[in-house]
Order: C-alpha cells, then structure tokens, then sequence
C-alpha cells in the first residue's frame, strides 16, 4: 500500500511539475535570453566565429619556419648506382638515409602580414555578425511578445463585447416576451451577437498563432499554454533627440554598421594582398643529413658500422632563392583589378547601409513622437465613445434608438479601445527601438 502511495505521490508531482513549467510567466527579457540561448543559427555563427579565429591563428604561425625531416632505406637489385661512391655496381646492397630541412620565406611582398590583417577583420566581422543577429534574434522574439500581447488584449476587448451582447440579448428576449420590443430588434440583436462571437473565435485563434509564432523564435518546444507578463511601463514623453548625434553615436558601437566597416577594411588588405604578387619572393633553405651503406667497406673488406656511418656521413646545406615574376598572361593584373573592385563594392555597400540605417532611425524617431500623440488622441476618442455608448444604451432601452445605431455606438467603443492597446504597444516597440539607438541592449 504504501508502494502505490509513493508511487501515486511521484506520478502527482511529475504532472503538476510538468504543469507549473507550462504555466510560468513569461516576460520580455527571459523569452529573449531563452531564445540567445537556444538559437541553433547562433550556435552556427558561433562555430564559424571560432574557424575565423583559428584562420587567423594559422596567419600567424604562417611566419615561422617551415620543419619537415625523412628517411630512405631500400634494398638495390642488378646494375645499379652506389650512393656512397657513385660508381656502377652490379651487386645487391641495402642503403639508408636521413634528413632534416627548414625553409624560411624572408620577403614576399608582405603577402603573409597583409594576410594577418585580412584574417583579422574577417575575425572581426564574424564576430560582428553574430551579434547583429543576436540583435535580430532579440527584436523578432520582442515583436512577436508584443503581438501576443496585443491579440491577448483584443481577445480580452471582444470576451467583454460578446459579454455585454449576451447580458443585452438575454434582455431583449424578455422585453420581446412582454411586447415591448419587437422581434425583429431581437433577431438583429442576435445576428448583431453571433457576429461578436465569431470574431472572439477569431481573435483566439490568432492568439494561438501568435504564441507558435512566439515559441518557434525561441525555440521553445512545449505544449503546455505561455503566459506572459504585461509591459506596465508609464507612458512618458521622450524627449527629443538630435538625430545626427544619436545616428553617429550609434554607428560607433553598432555590430550591424561595424561589419560592414570590417568587411570593407578586409577588401582593402585582399587588394594588398593581391598587389603582392608583382613583388620578388625571397626563400631560405637549410638541410641536415647522413645515411648508412652497406657497400661502405673498411681496410679489411667489412661493411663500416651503422652509428660511424652516420657521423661520418654527415652533410649540411643551406641556400636561398628569388623568384622574379616576370609574366603570367596578366593574371596578377587582372586580381588586382578585381580586388580594387570589391573595394569599391565594399566602400557603396557601406555607404548605403549608412543611408539606410540613418532614414530607418529618422523614421523611428518621427514615429515614436507620432505615437505618443496618437495614443492621447485615442484616449479622449475612447472615454468620448464611452459616454457616447452609455448614452445609447440608456436610450435603447427607453426605445428612443434602434438596435442598429445602439451597435454602431458599441462597435465604435470597440474600435477606439483597439486602437487604444495598438498604440500603446507600438510606443513600447519604438521606445525600446530608441533605447537600443542609444546603445542600451534593454533585454540585457
């Protein structure tokens, strides 16, 4: 008995466990930071960032000497050549050799220096580009929080809709019972009603979307329901900005328009790198060797000892080269024009990002300020229409207006309450929009 208790006791836990994780809150910054942490294209961006980084270590290690040792043995059948004193032979010998060598390249155009600095910017940008998706990961998931948050607030708008026709309805039929009201105000009423409750449905169902929506940004694999925490923020004038300070303020720390910089710079070092071809290389070499042979022979006719020959074959090399490019059917040539090409391509993308980026914030900034008087202006069009709706109501149920008016005051009611919540959460988009001009990261 007391098996079954406890094992009844862990099935309870497990399901409500199961259903405190499904019901907890959800607000802004932790949907942003769950979706950082489980973003599988930022897990790959990560991963390219790091090969970035080891291209630019091996730029680097590109600059030491280069090591490499061997070793030969092999068994001579027939006429063959003596390695140890050249001549003919026609007899079977075993032979065995060593060798160690190092080469060095002393001057290649700077080709190897200019190779770091292009692995460097290439580094930086990845870097840059990841975090410009962070930044793009974190407004897609805070604009798909922010249209839950609206269809939860329409959802909630058109339940109290549909609760006042049923409560209104539920009137009617009585009055229509006592004749007071005719049965055609009670049939319109009714249509009136089922066409509120159709749109309630709707509104649901784009809630549940929204949520998917939601959840997919995040990468939030749960069936459970996502309740989210209401943005409470005071509505507040922003005080206006400078907008070419707050652009170049912007452009200073920015990820997005700091890539394309980088990514400029790494087009002018491949320039470099390509012009380097037209210089002289200059290589050092050096090799360190000995071998055994086995028809090395003393003064009695034996074959000499494997660790004297090895001392006393020794040899030693050490040499450079030059390599003067003379003609290669203009192929440098036509690299260095492509890569002042891509220069110049890099230098117009840069130059309309900045274009963009400085409309985009105009925009943004004009829009906020619309916003906030939008917002107020709906306030008053909403207590007006409220008025304007009790006043209808009272009135309908005097019999002094009909039943299409009396909509026509509710659905105008419901209309300015919308518009209400969506410029109050297009203000909360803008300011955090505005926030993040200013270098604030808010989900951080």
């Amino acid at each position: 008995m007391r098996q079954k208790d406890f094992i009844l006791i862990l099935i309870f836990g497990f399901l409500t466990g199961n259903a405190l994780v499904a019901q907890t809150n959800w607000n802004l910054n932790r949907c942003i930071s769950f979706a950082i942490e489980n973003n599988l294209s930022l897990k790959k961006m990560e991963i390219q960032e790091k090969m970035a980084t080891e291209d630019l270590n091996q730029s680097k290690r590109n600059l030491l000497p280069g090591v490499s040792a061997s070793s030969r043995a092999g068994i001579s059948f027939g006429r063959s050549v003596d390695p140890n004193t050249n001549d003919i032979v026609n007899n079977e010998f075993f032979n065995n050799s060593y060798e160690i060598g190092a080469s060095l390249t002393l001057f290649n155009g700077f080709r190897m220096l200019n190779q770091i600095e292009y692995q460097k910017f290439r580094k930086k940008a990845s870097e840059l580009n990841r975090l410009n998706a962070t930044d793009d990961l974190a407004f897609g998931v805070m604009n798909s929080y922010f249209d839950v948050l609206y269809q939860q607030g329409m959802l909630k708008i058109a339940e109290e809709q549909v609760e006042t026709s049923r409560l209104n309805l539920k009137k009617m039929e009585k009055q229509v019972e006592l004749g007071i009201k005719s049965k055609t105000d009670l049939l319109e009423m009714r249509a009136n009603f089922e066409t509120e409750e159709l749109r309630r449905i709707q509104v649901e169902n784009s809630l549940k979307t929204a949520k998917l929506q939601l959840k997919q940004r995040m990468n939030l694999a749960t069936e459970g329901d996502m309740a989210l925490e209401t943005e409470n923020n005071p509505l507040l004038a922003t005080e206006k900005q400078n907008q070419q300070n707050l652009f170049q303020a912007y452009t200073q720390w920015s990820p997005y328009y700091q890539s394309y910089e980088a990514q400029l710079k790494a087009s002018r070092k491949s320039l470099a790198i390509s012009r380097s071809q037209l210089f002289p290389s200059v290589n050092a070499y050096g090799a360190y060797g000995t071998g055994f042979y086995e028809t090395t022979k003393d003064d009695a006719g034996k074959t000499v000892g494997f660790g004297t020959q090895l001392d006393n074959n020794r040899n030693q090399y050490l040499g450079a080269s030059v390599n003067i490019p003379v003609f290669s059917r203009w192929a440098a040539r036509s690299g260095i024009k492509k890569a002042r090409l891509e220069v110049e391509d890099a230098q117009n993308t840069l130059e309309e990002e900045k274009q963009k980026l400085y409309f985009e914030m105009a925009n943004n900034l004009n829009d906020l300020e619309a916003l906030e008087k939008e917002y107020n202006q709906y306030l008053k069009q909403q207590e007006a229409d409220q008025q304007a709706f009790q006043a209808a109501e009272k009135k309908f149920e005097q019999g002094l207006v009909n039943v299409v008016d009396f909509y026509i005051a509710k659905n105008r009611l419901t209309n300015s309450g919308s518009q209400v919540l969506k410029a109050r959460l297009q203000w909360e988009i803008k300011r955090k929009v505005l926030d993040f001009y200013m270098g604030k990261r808010f989900w951080e």
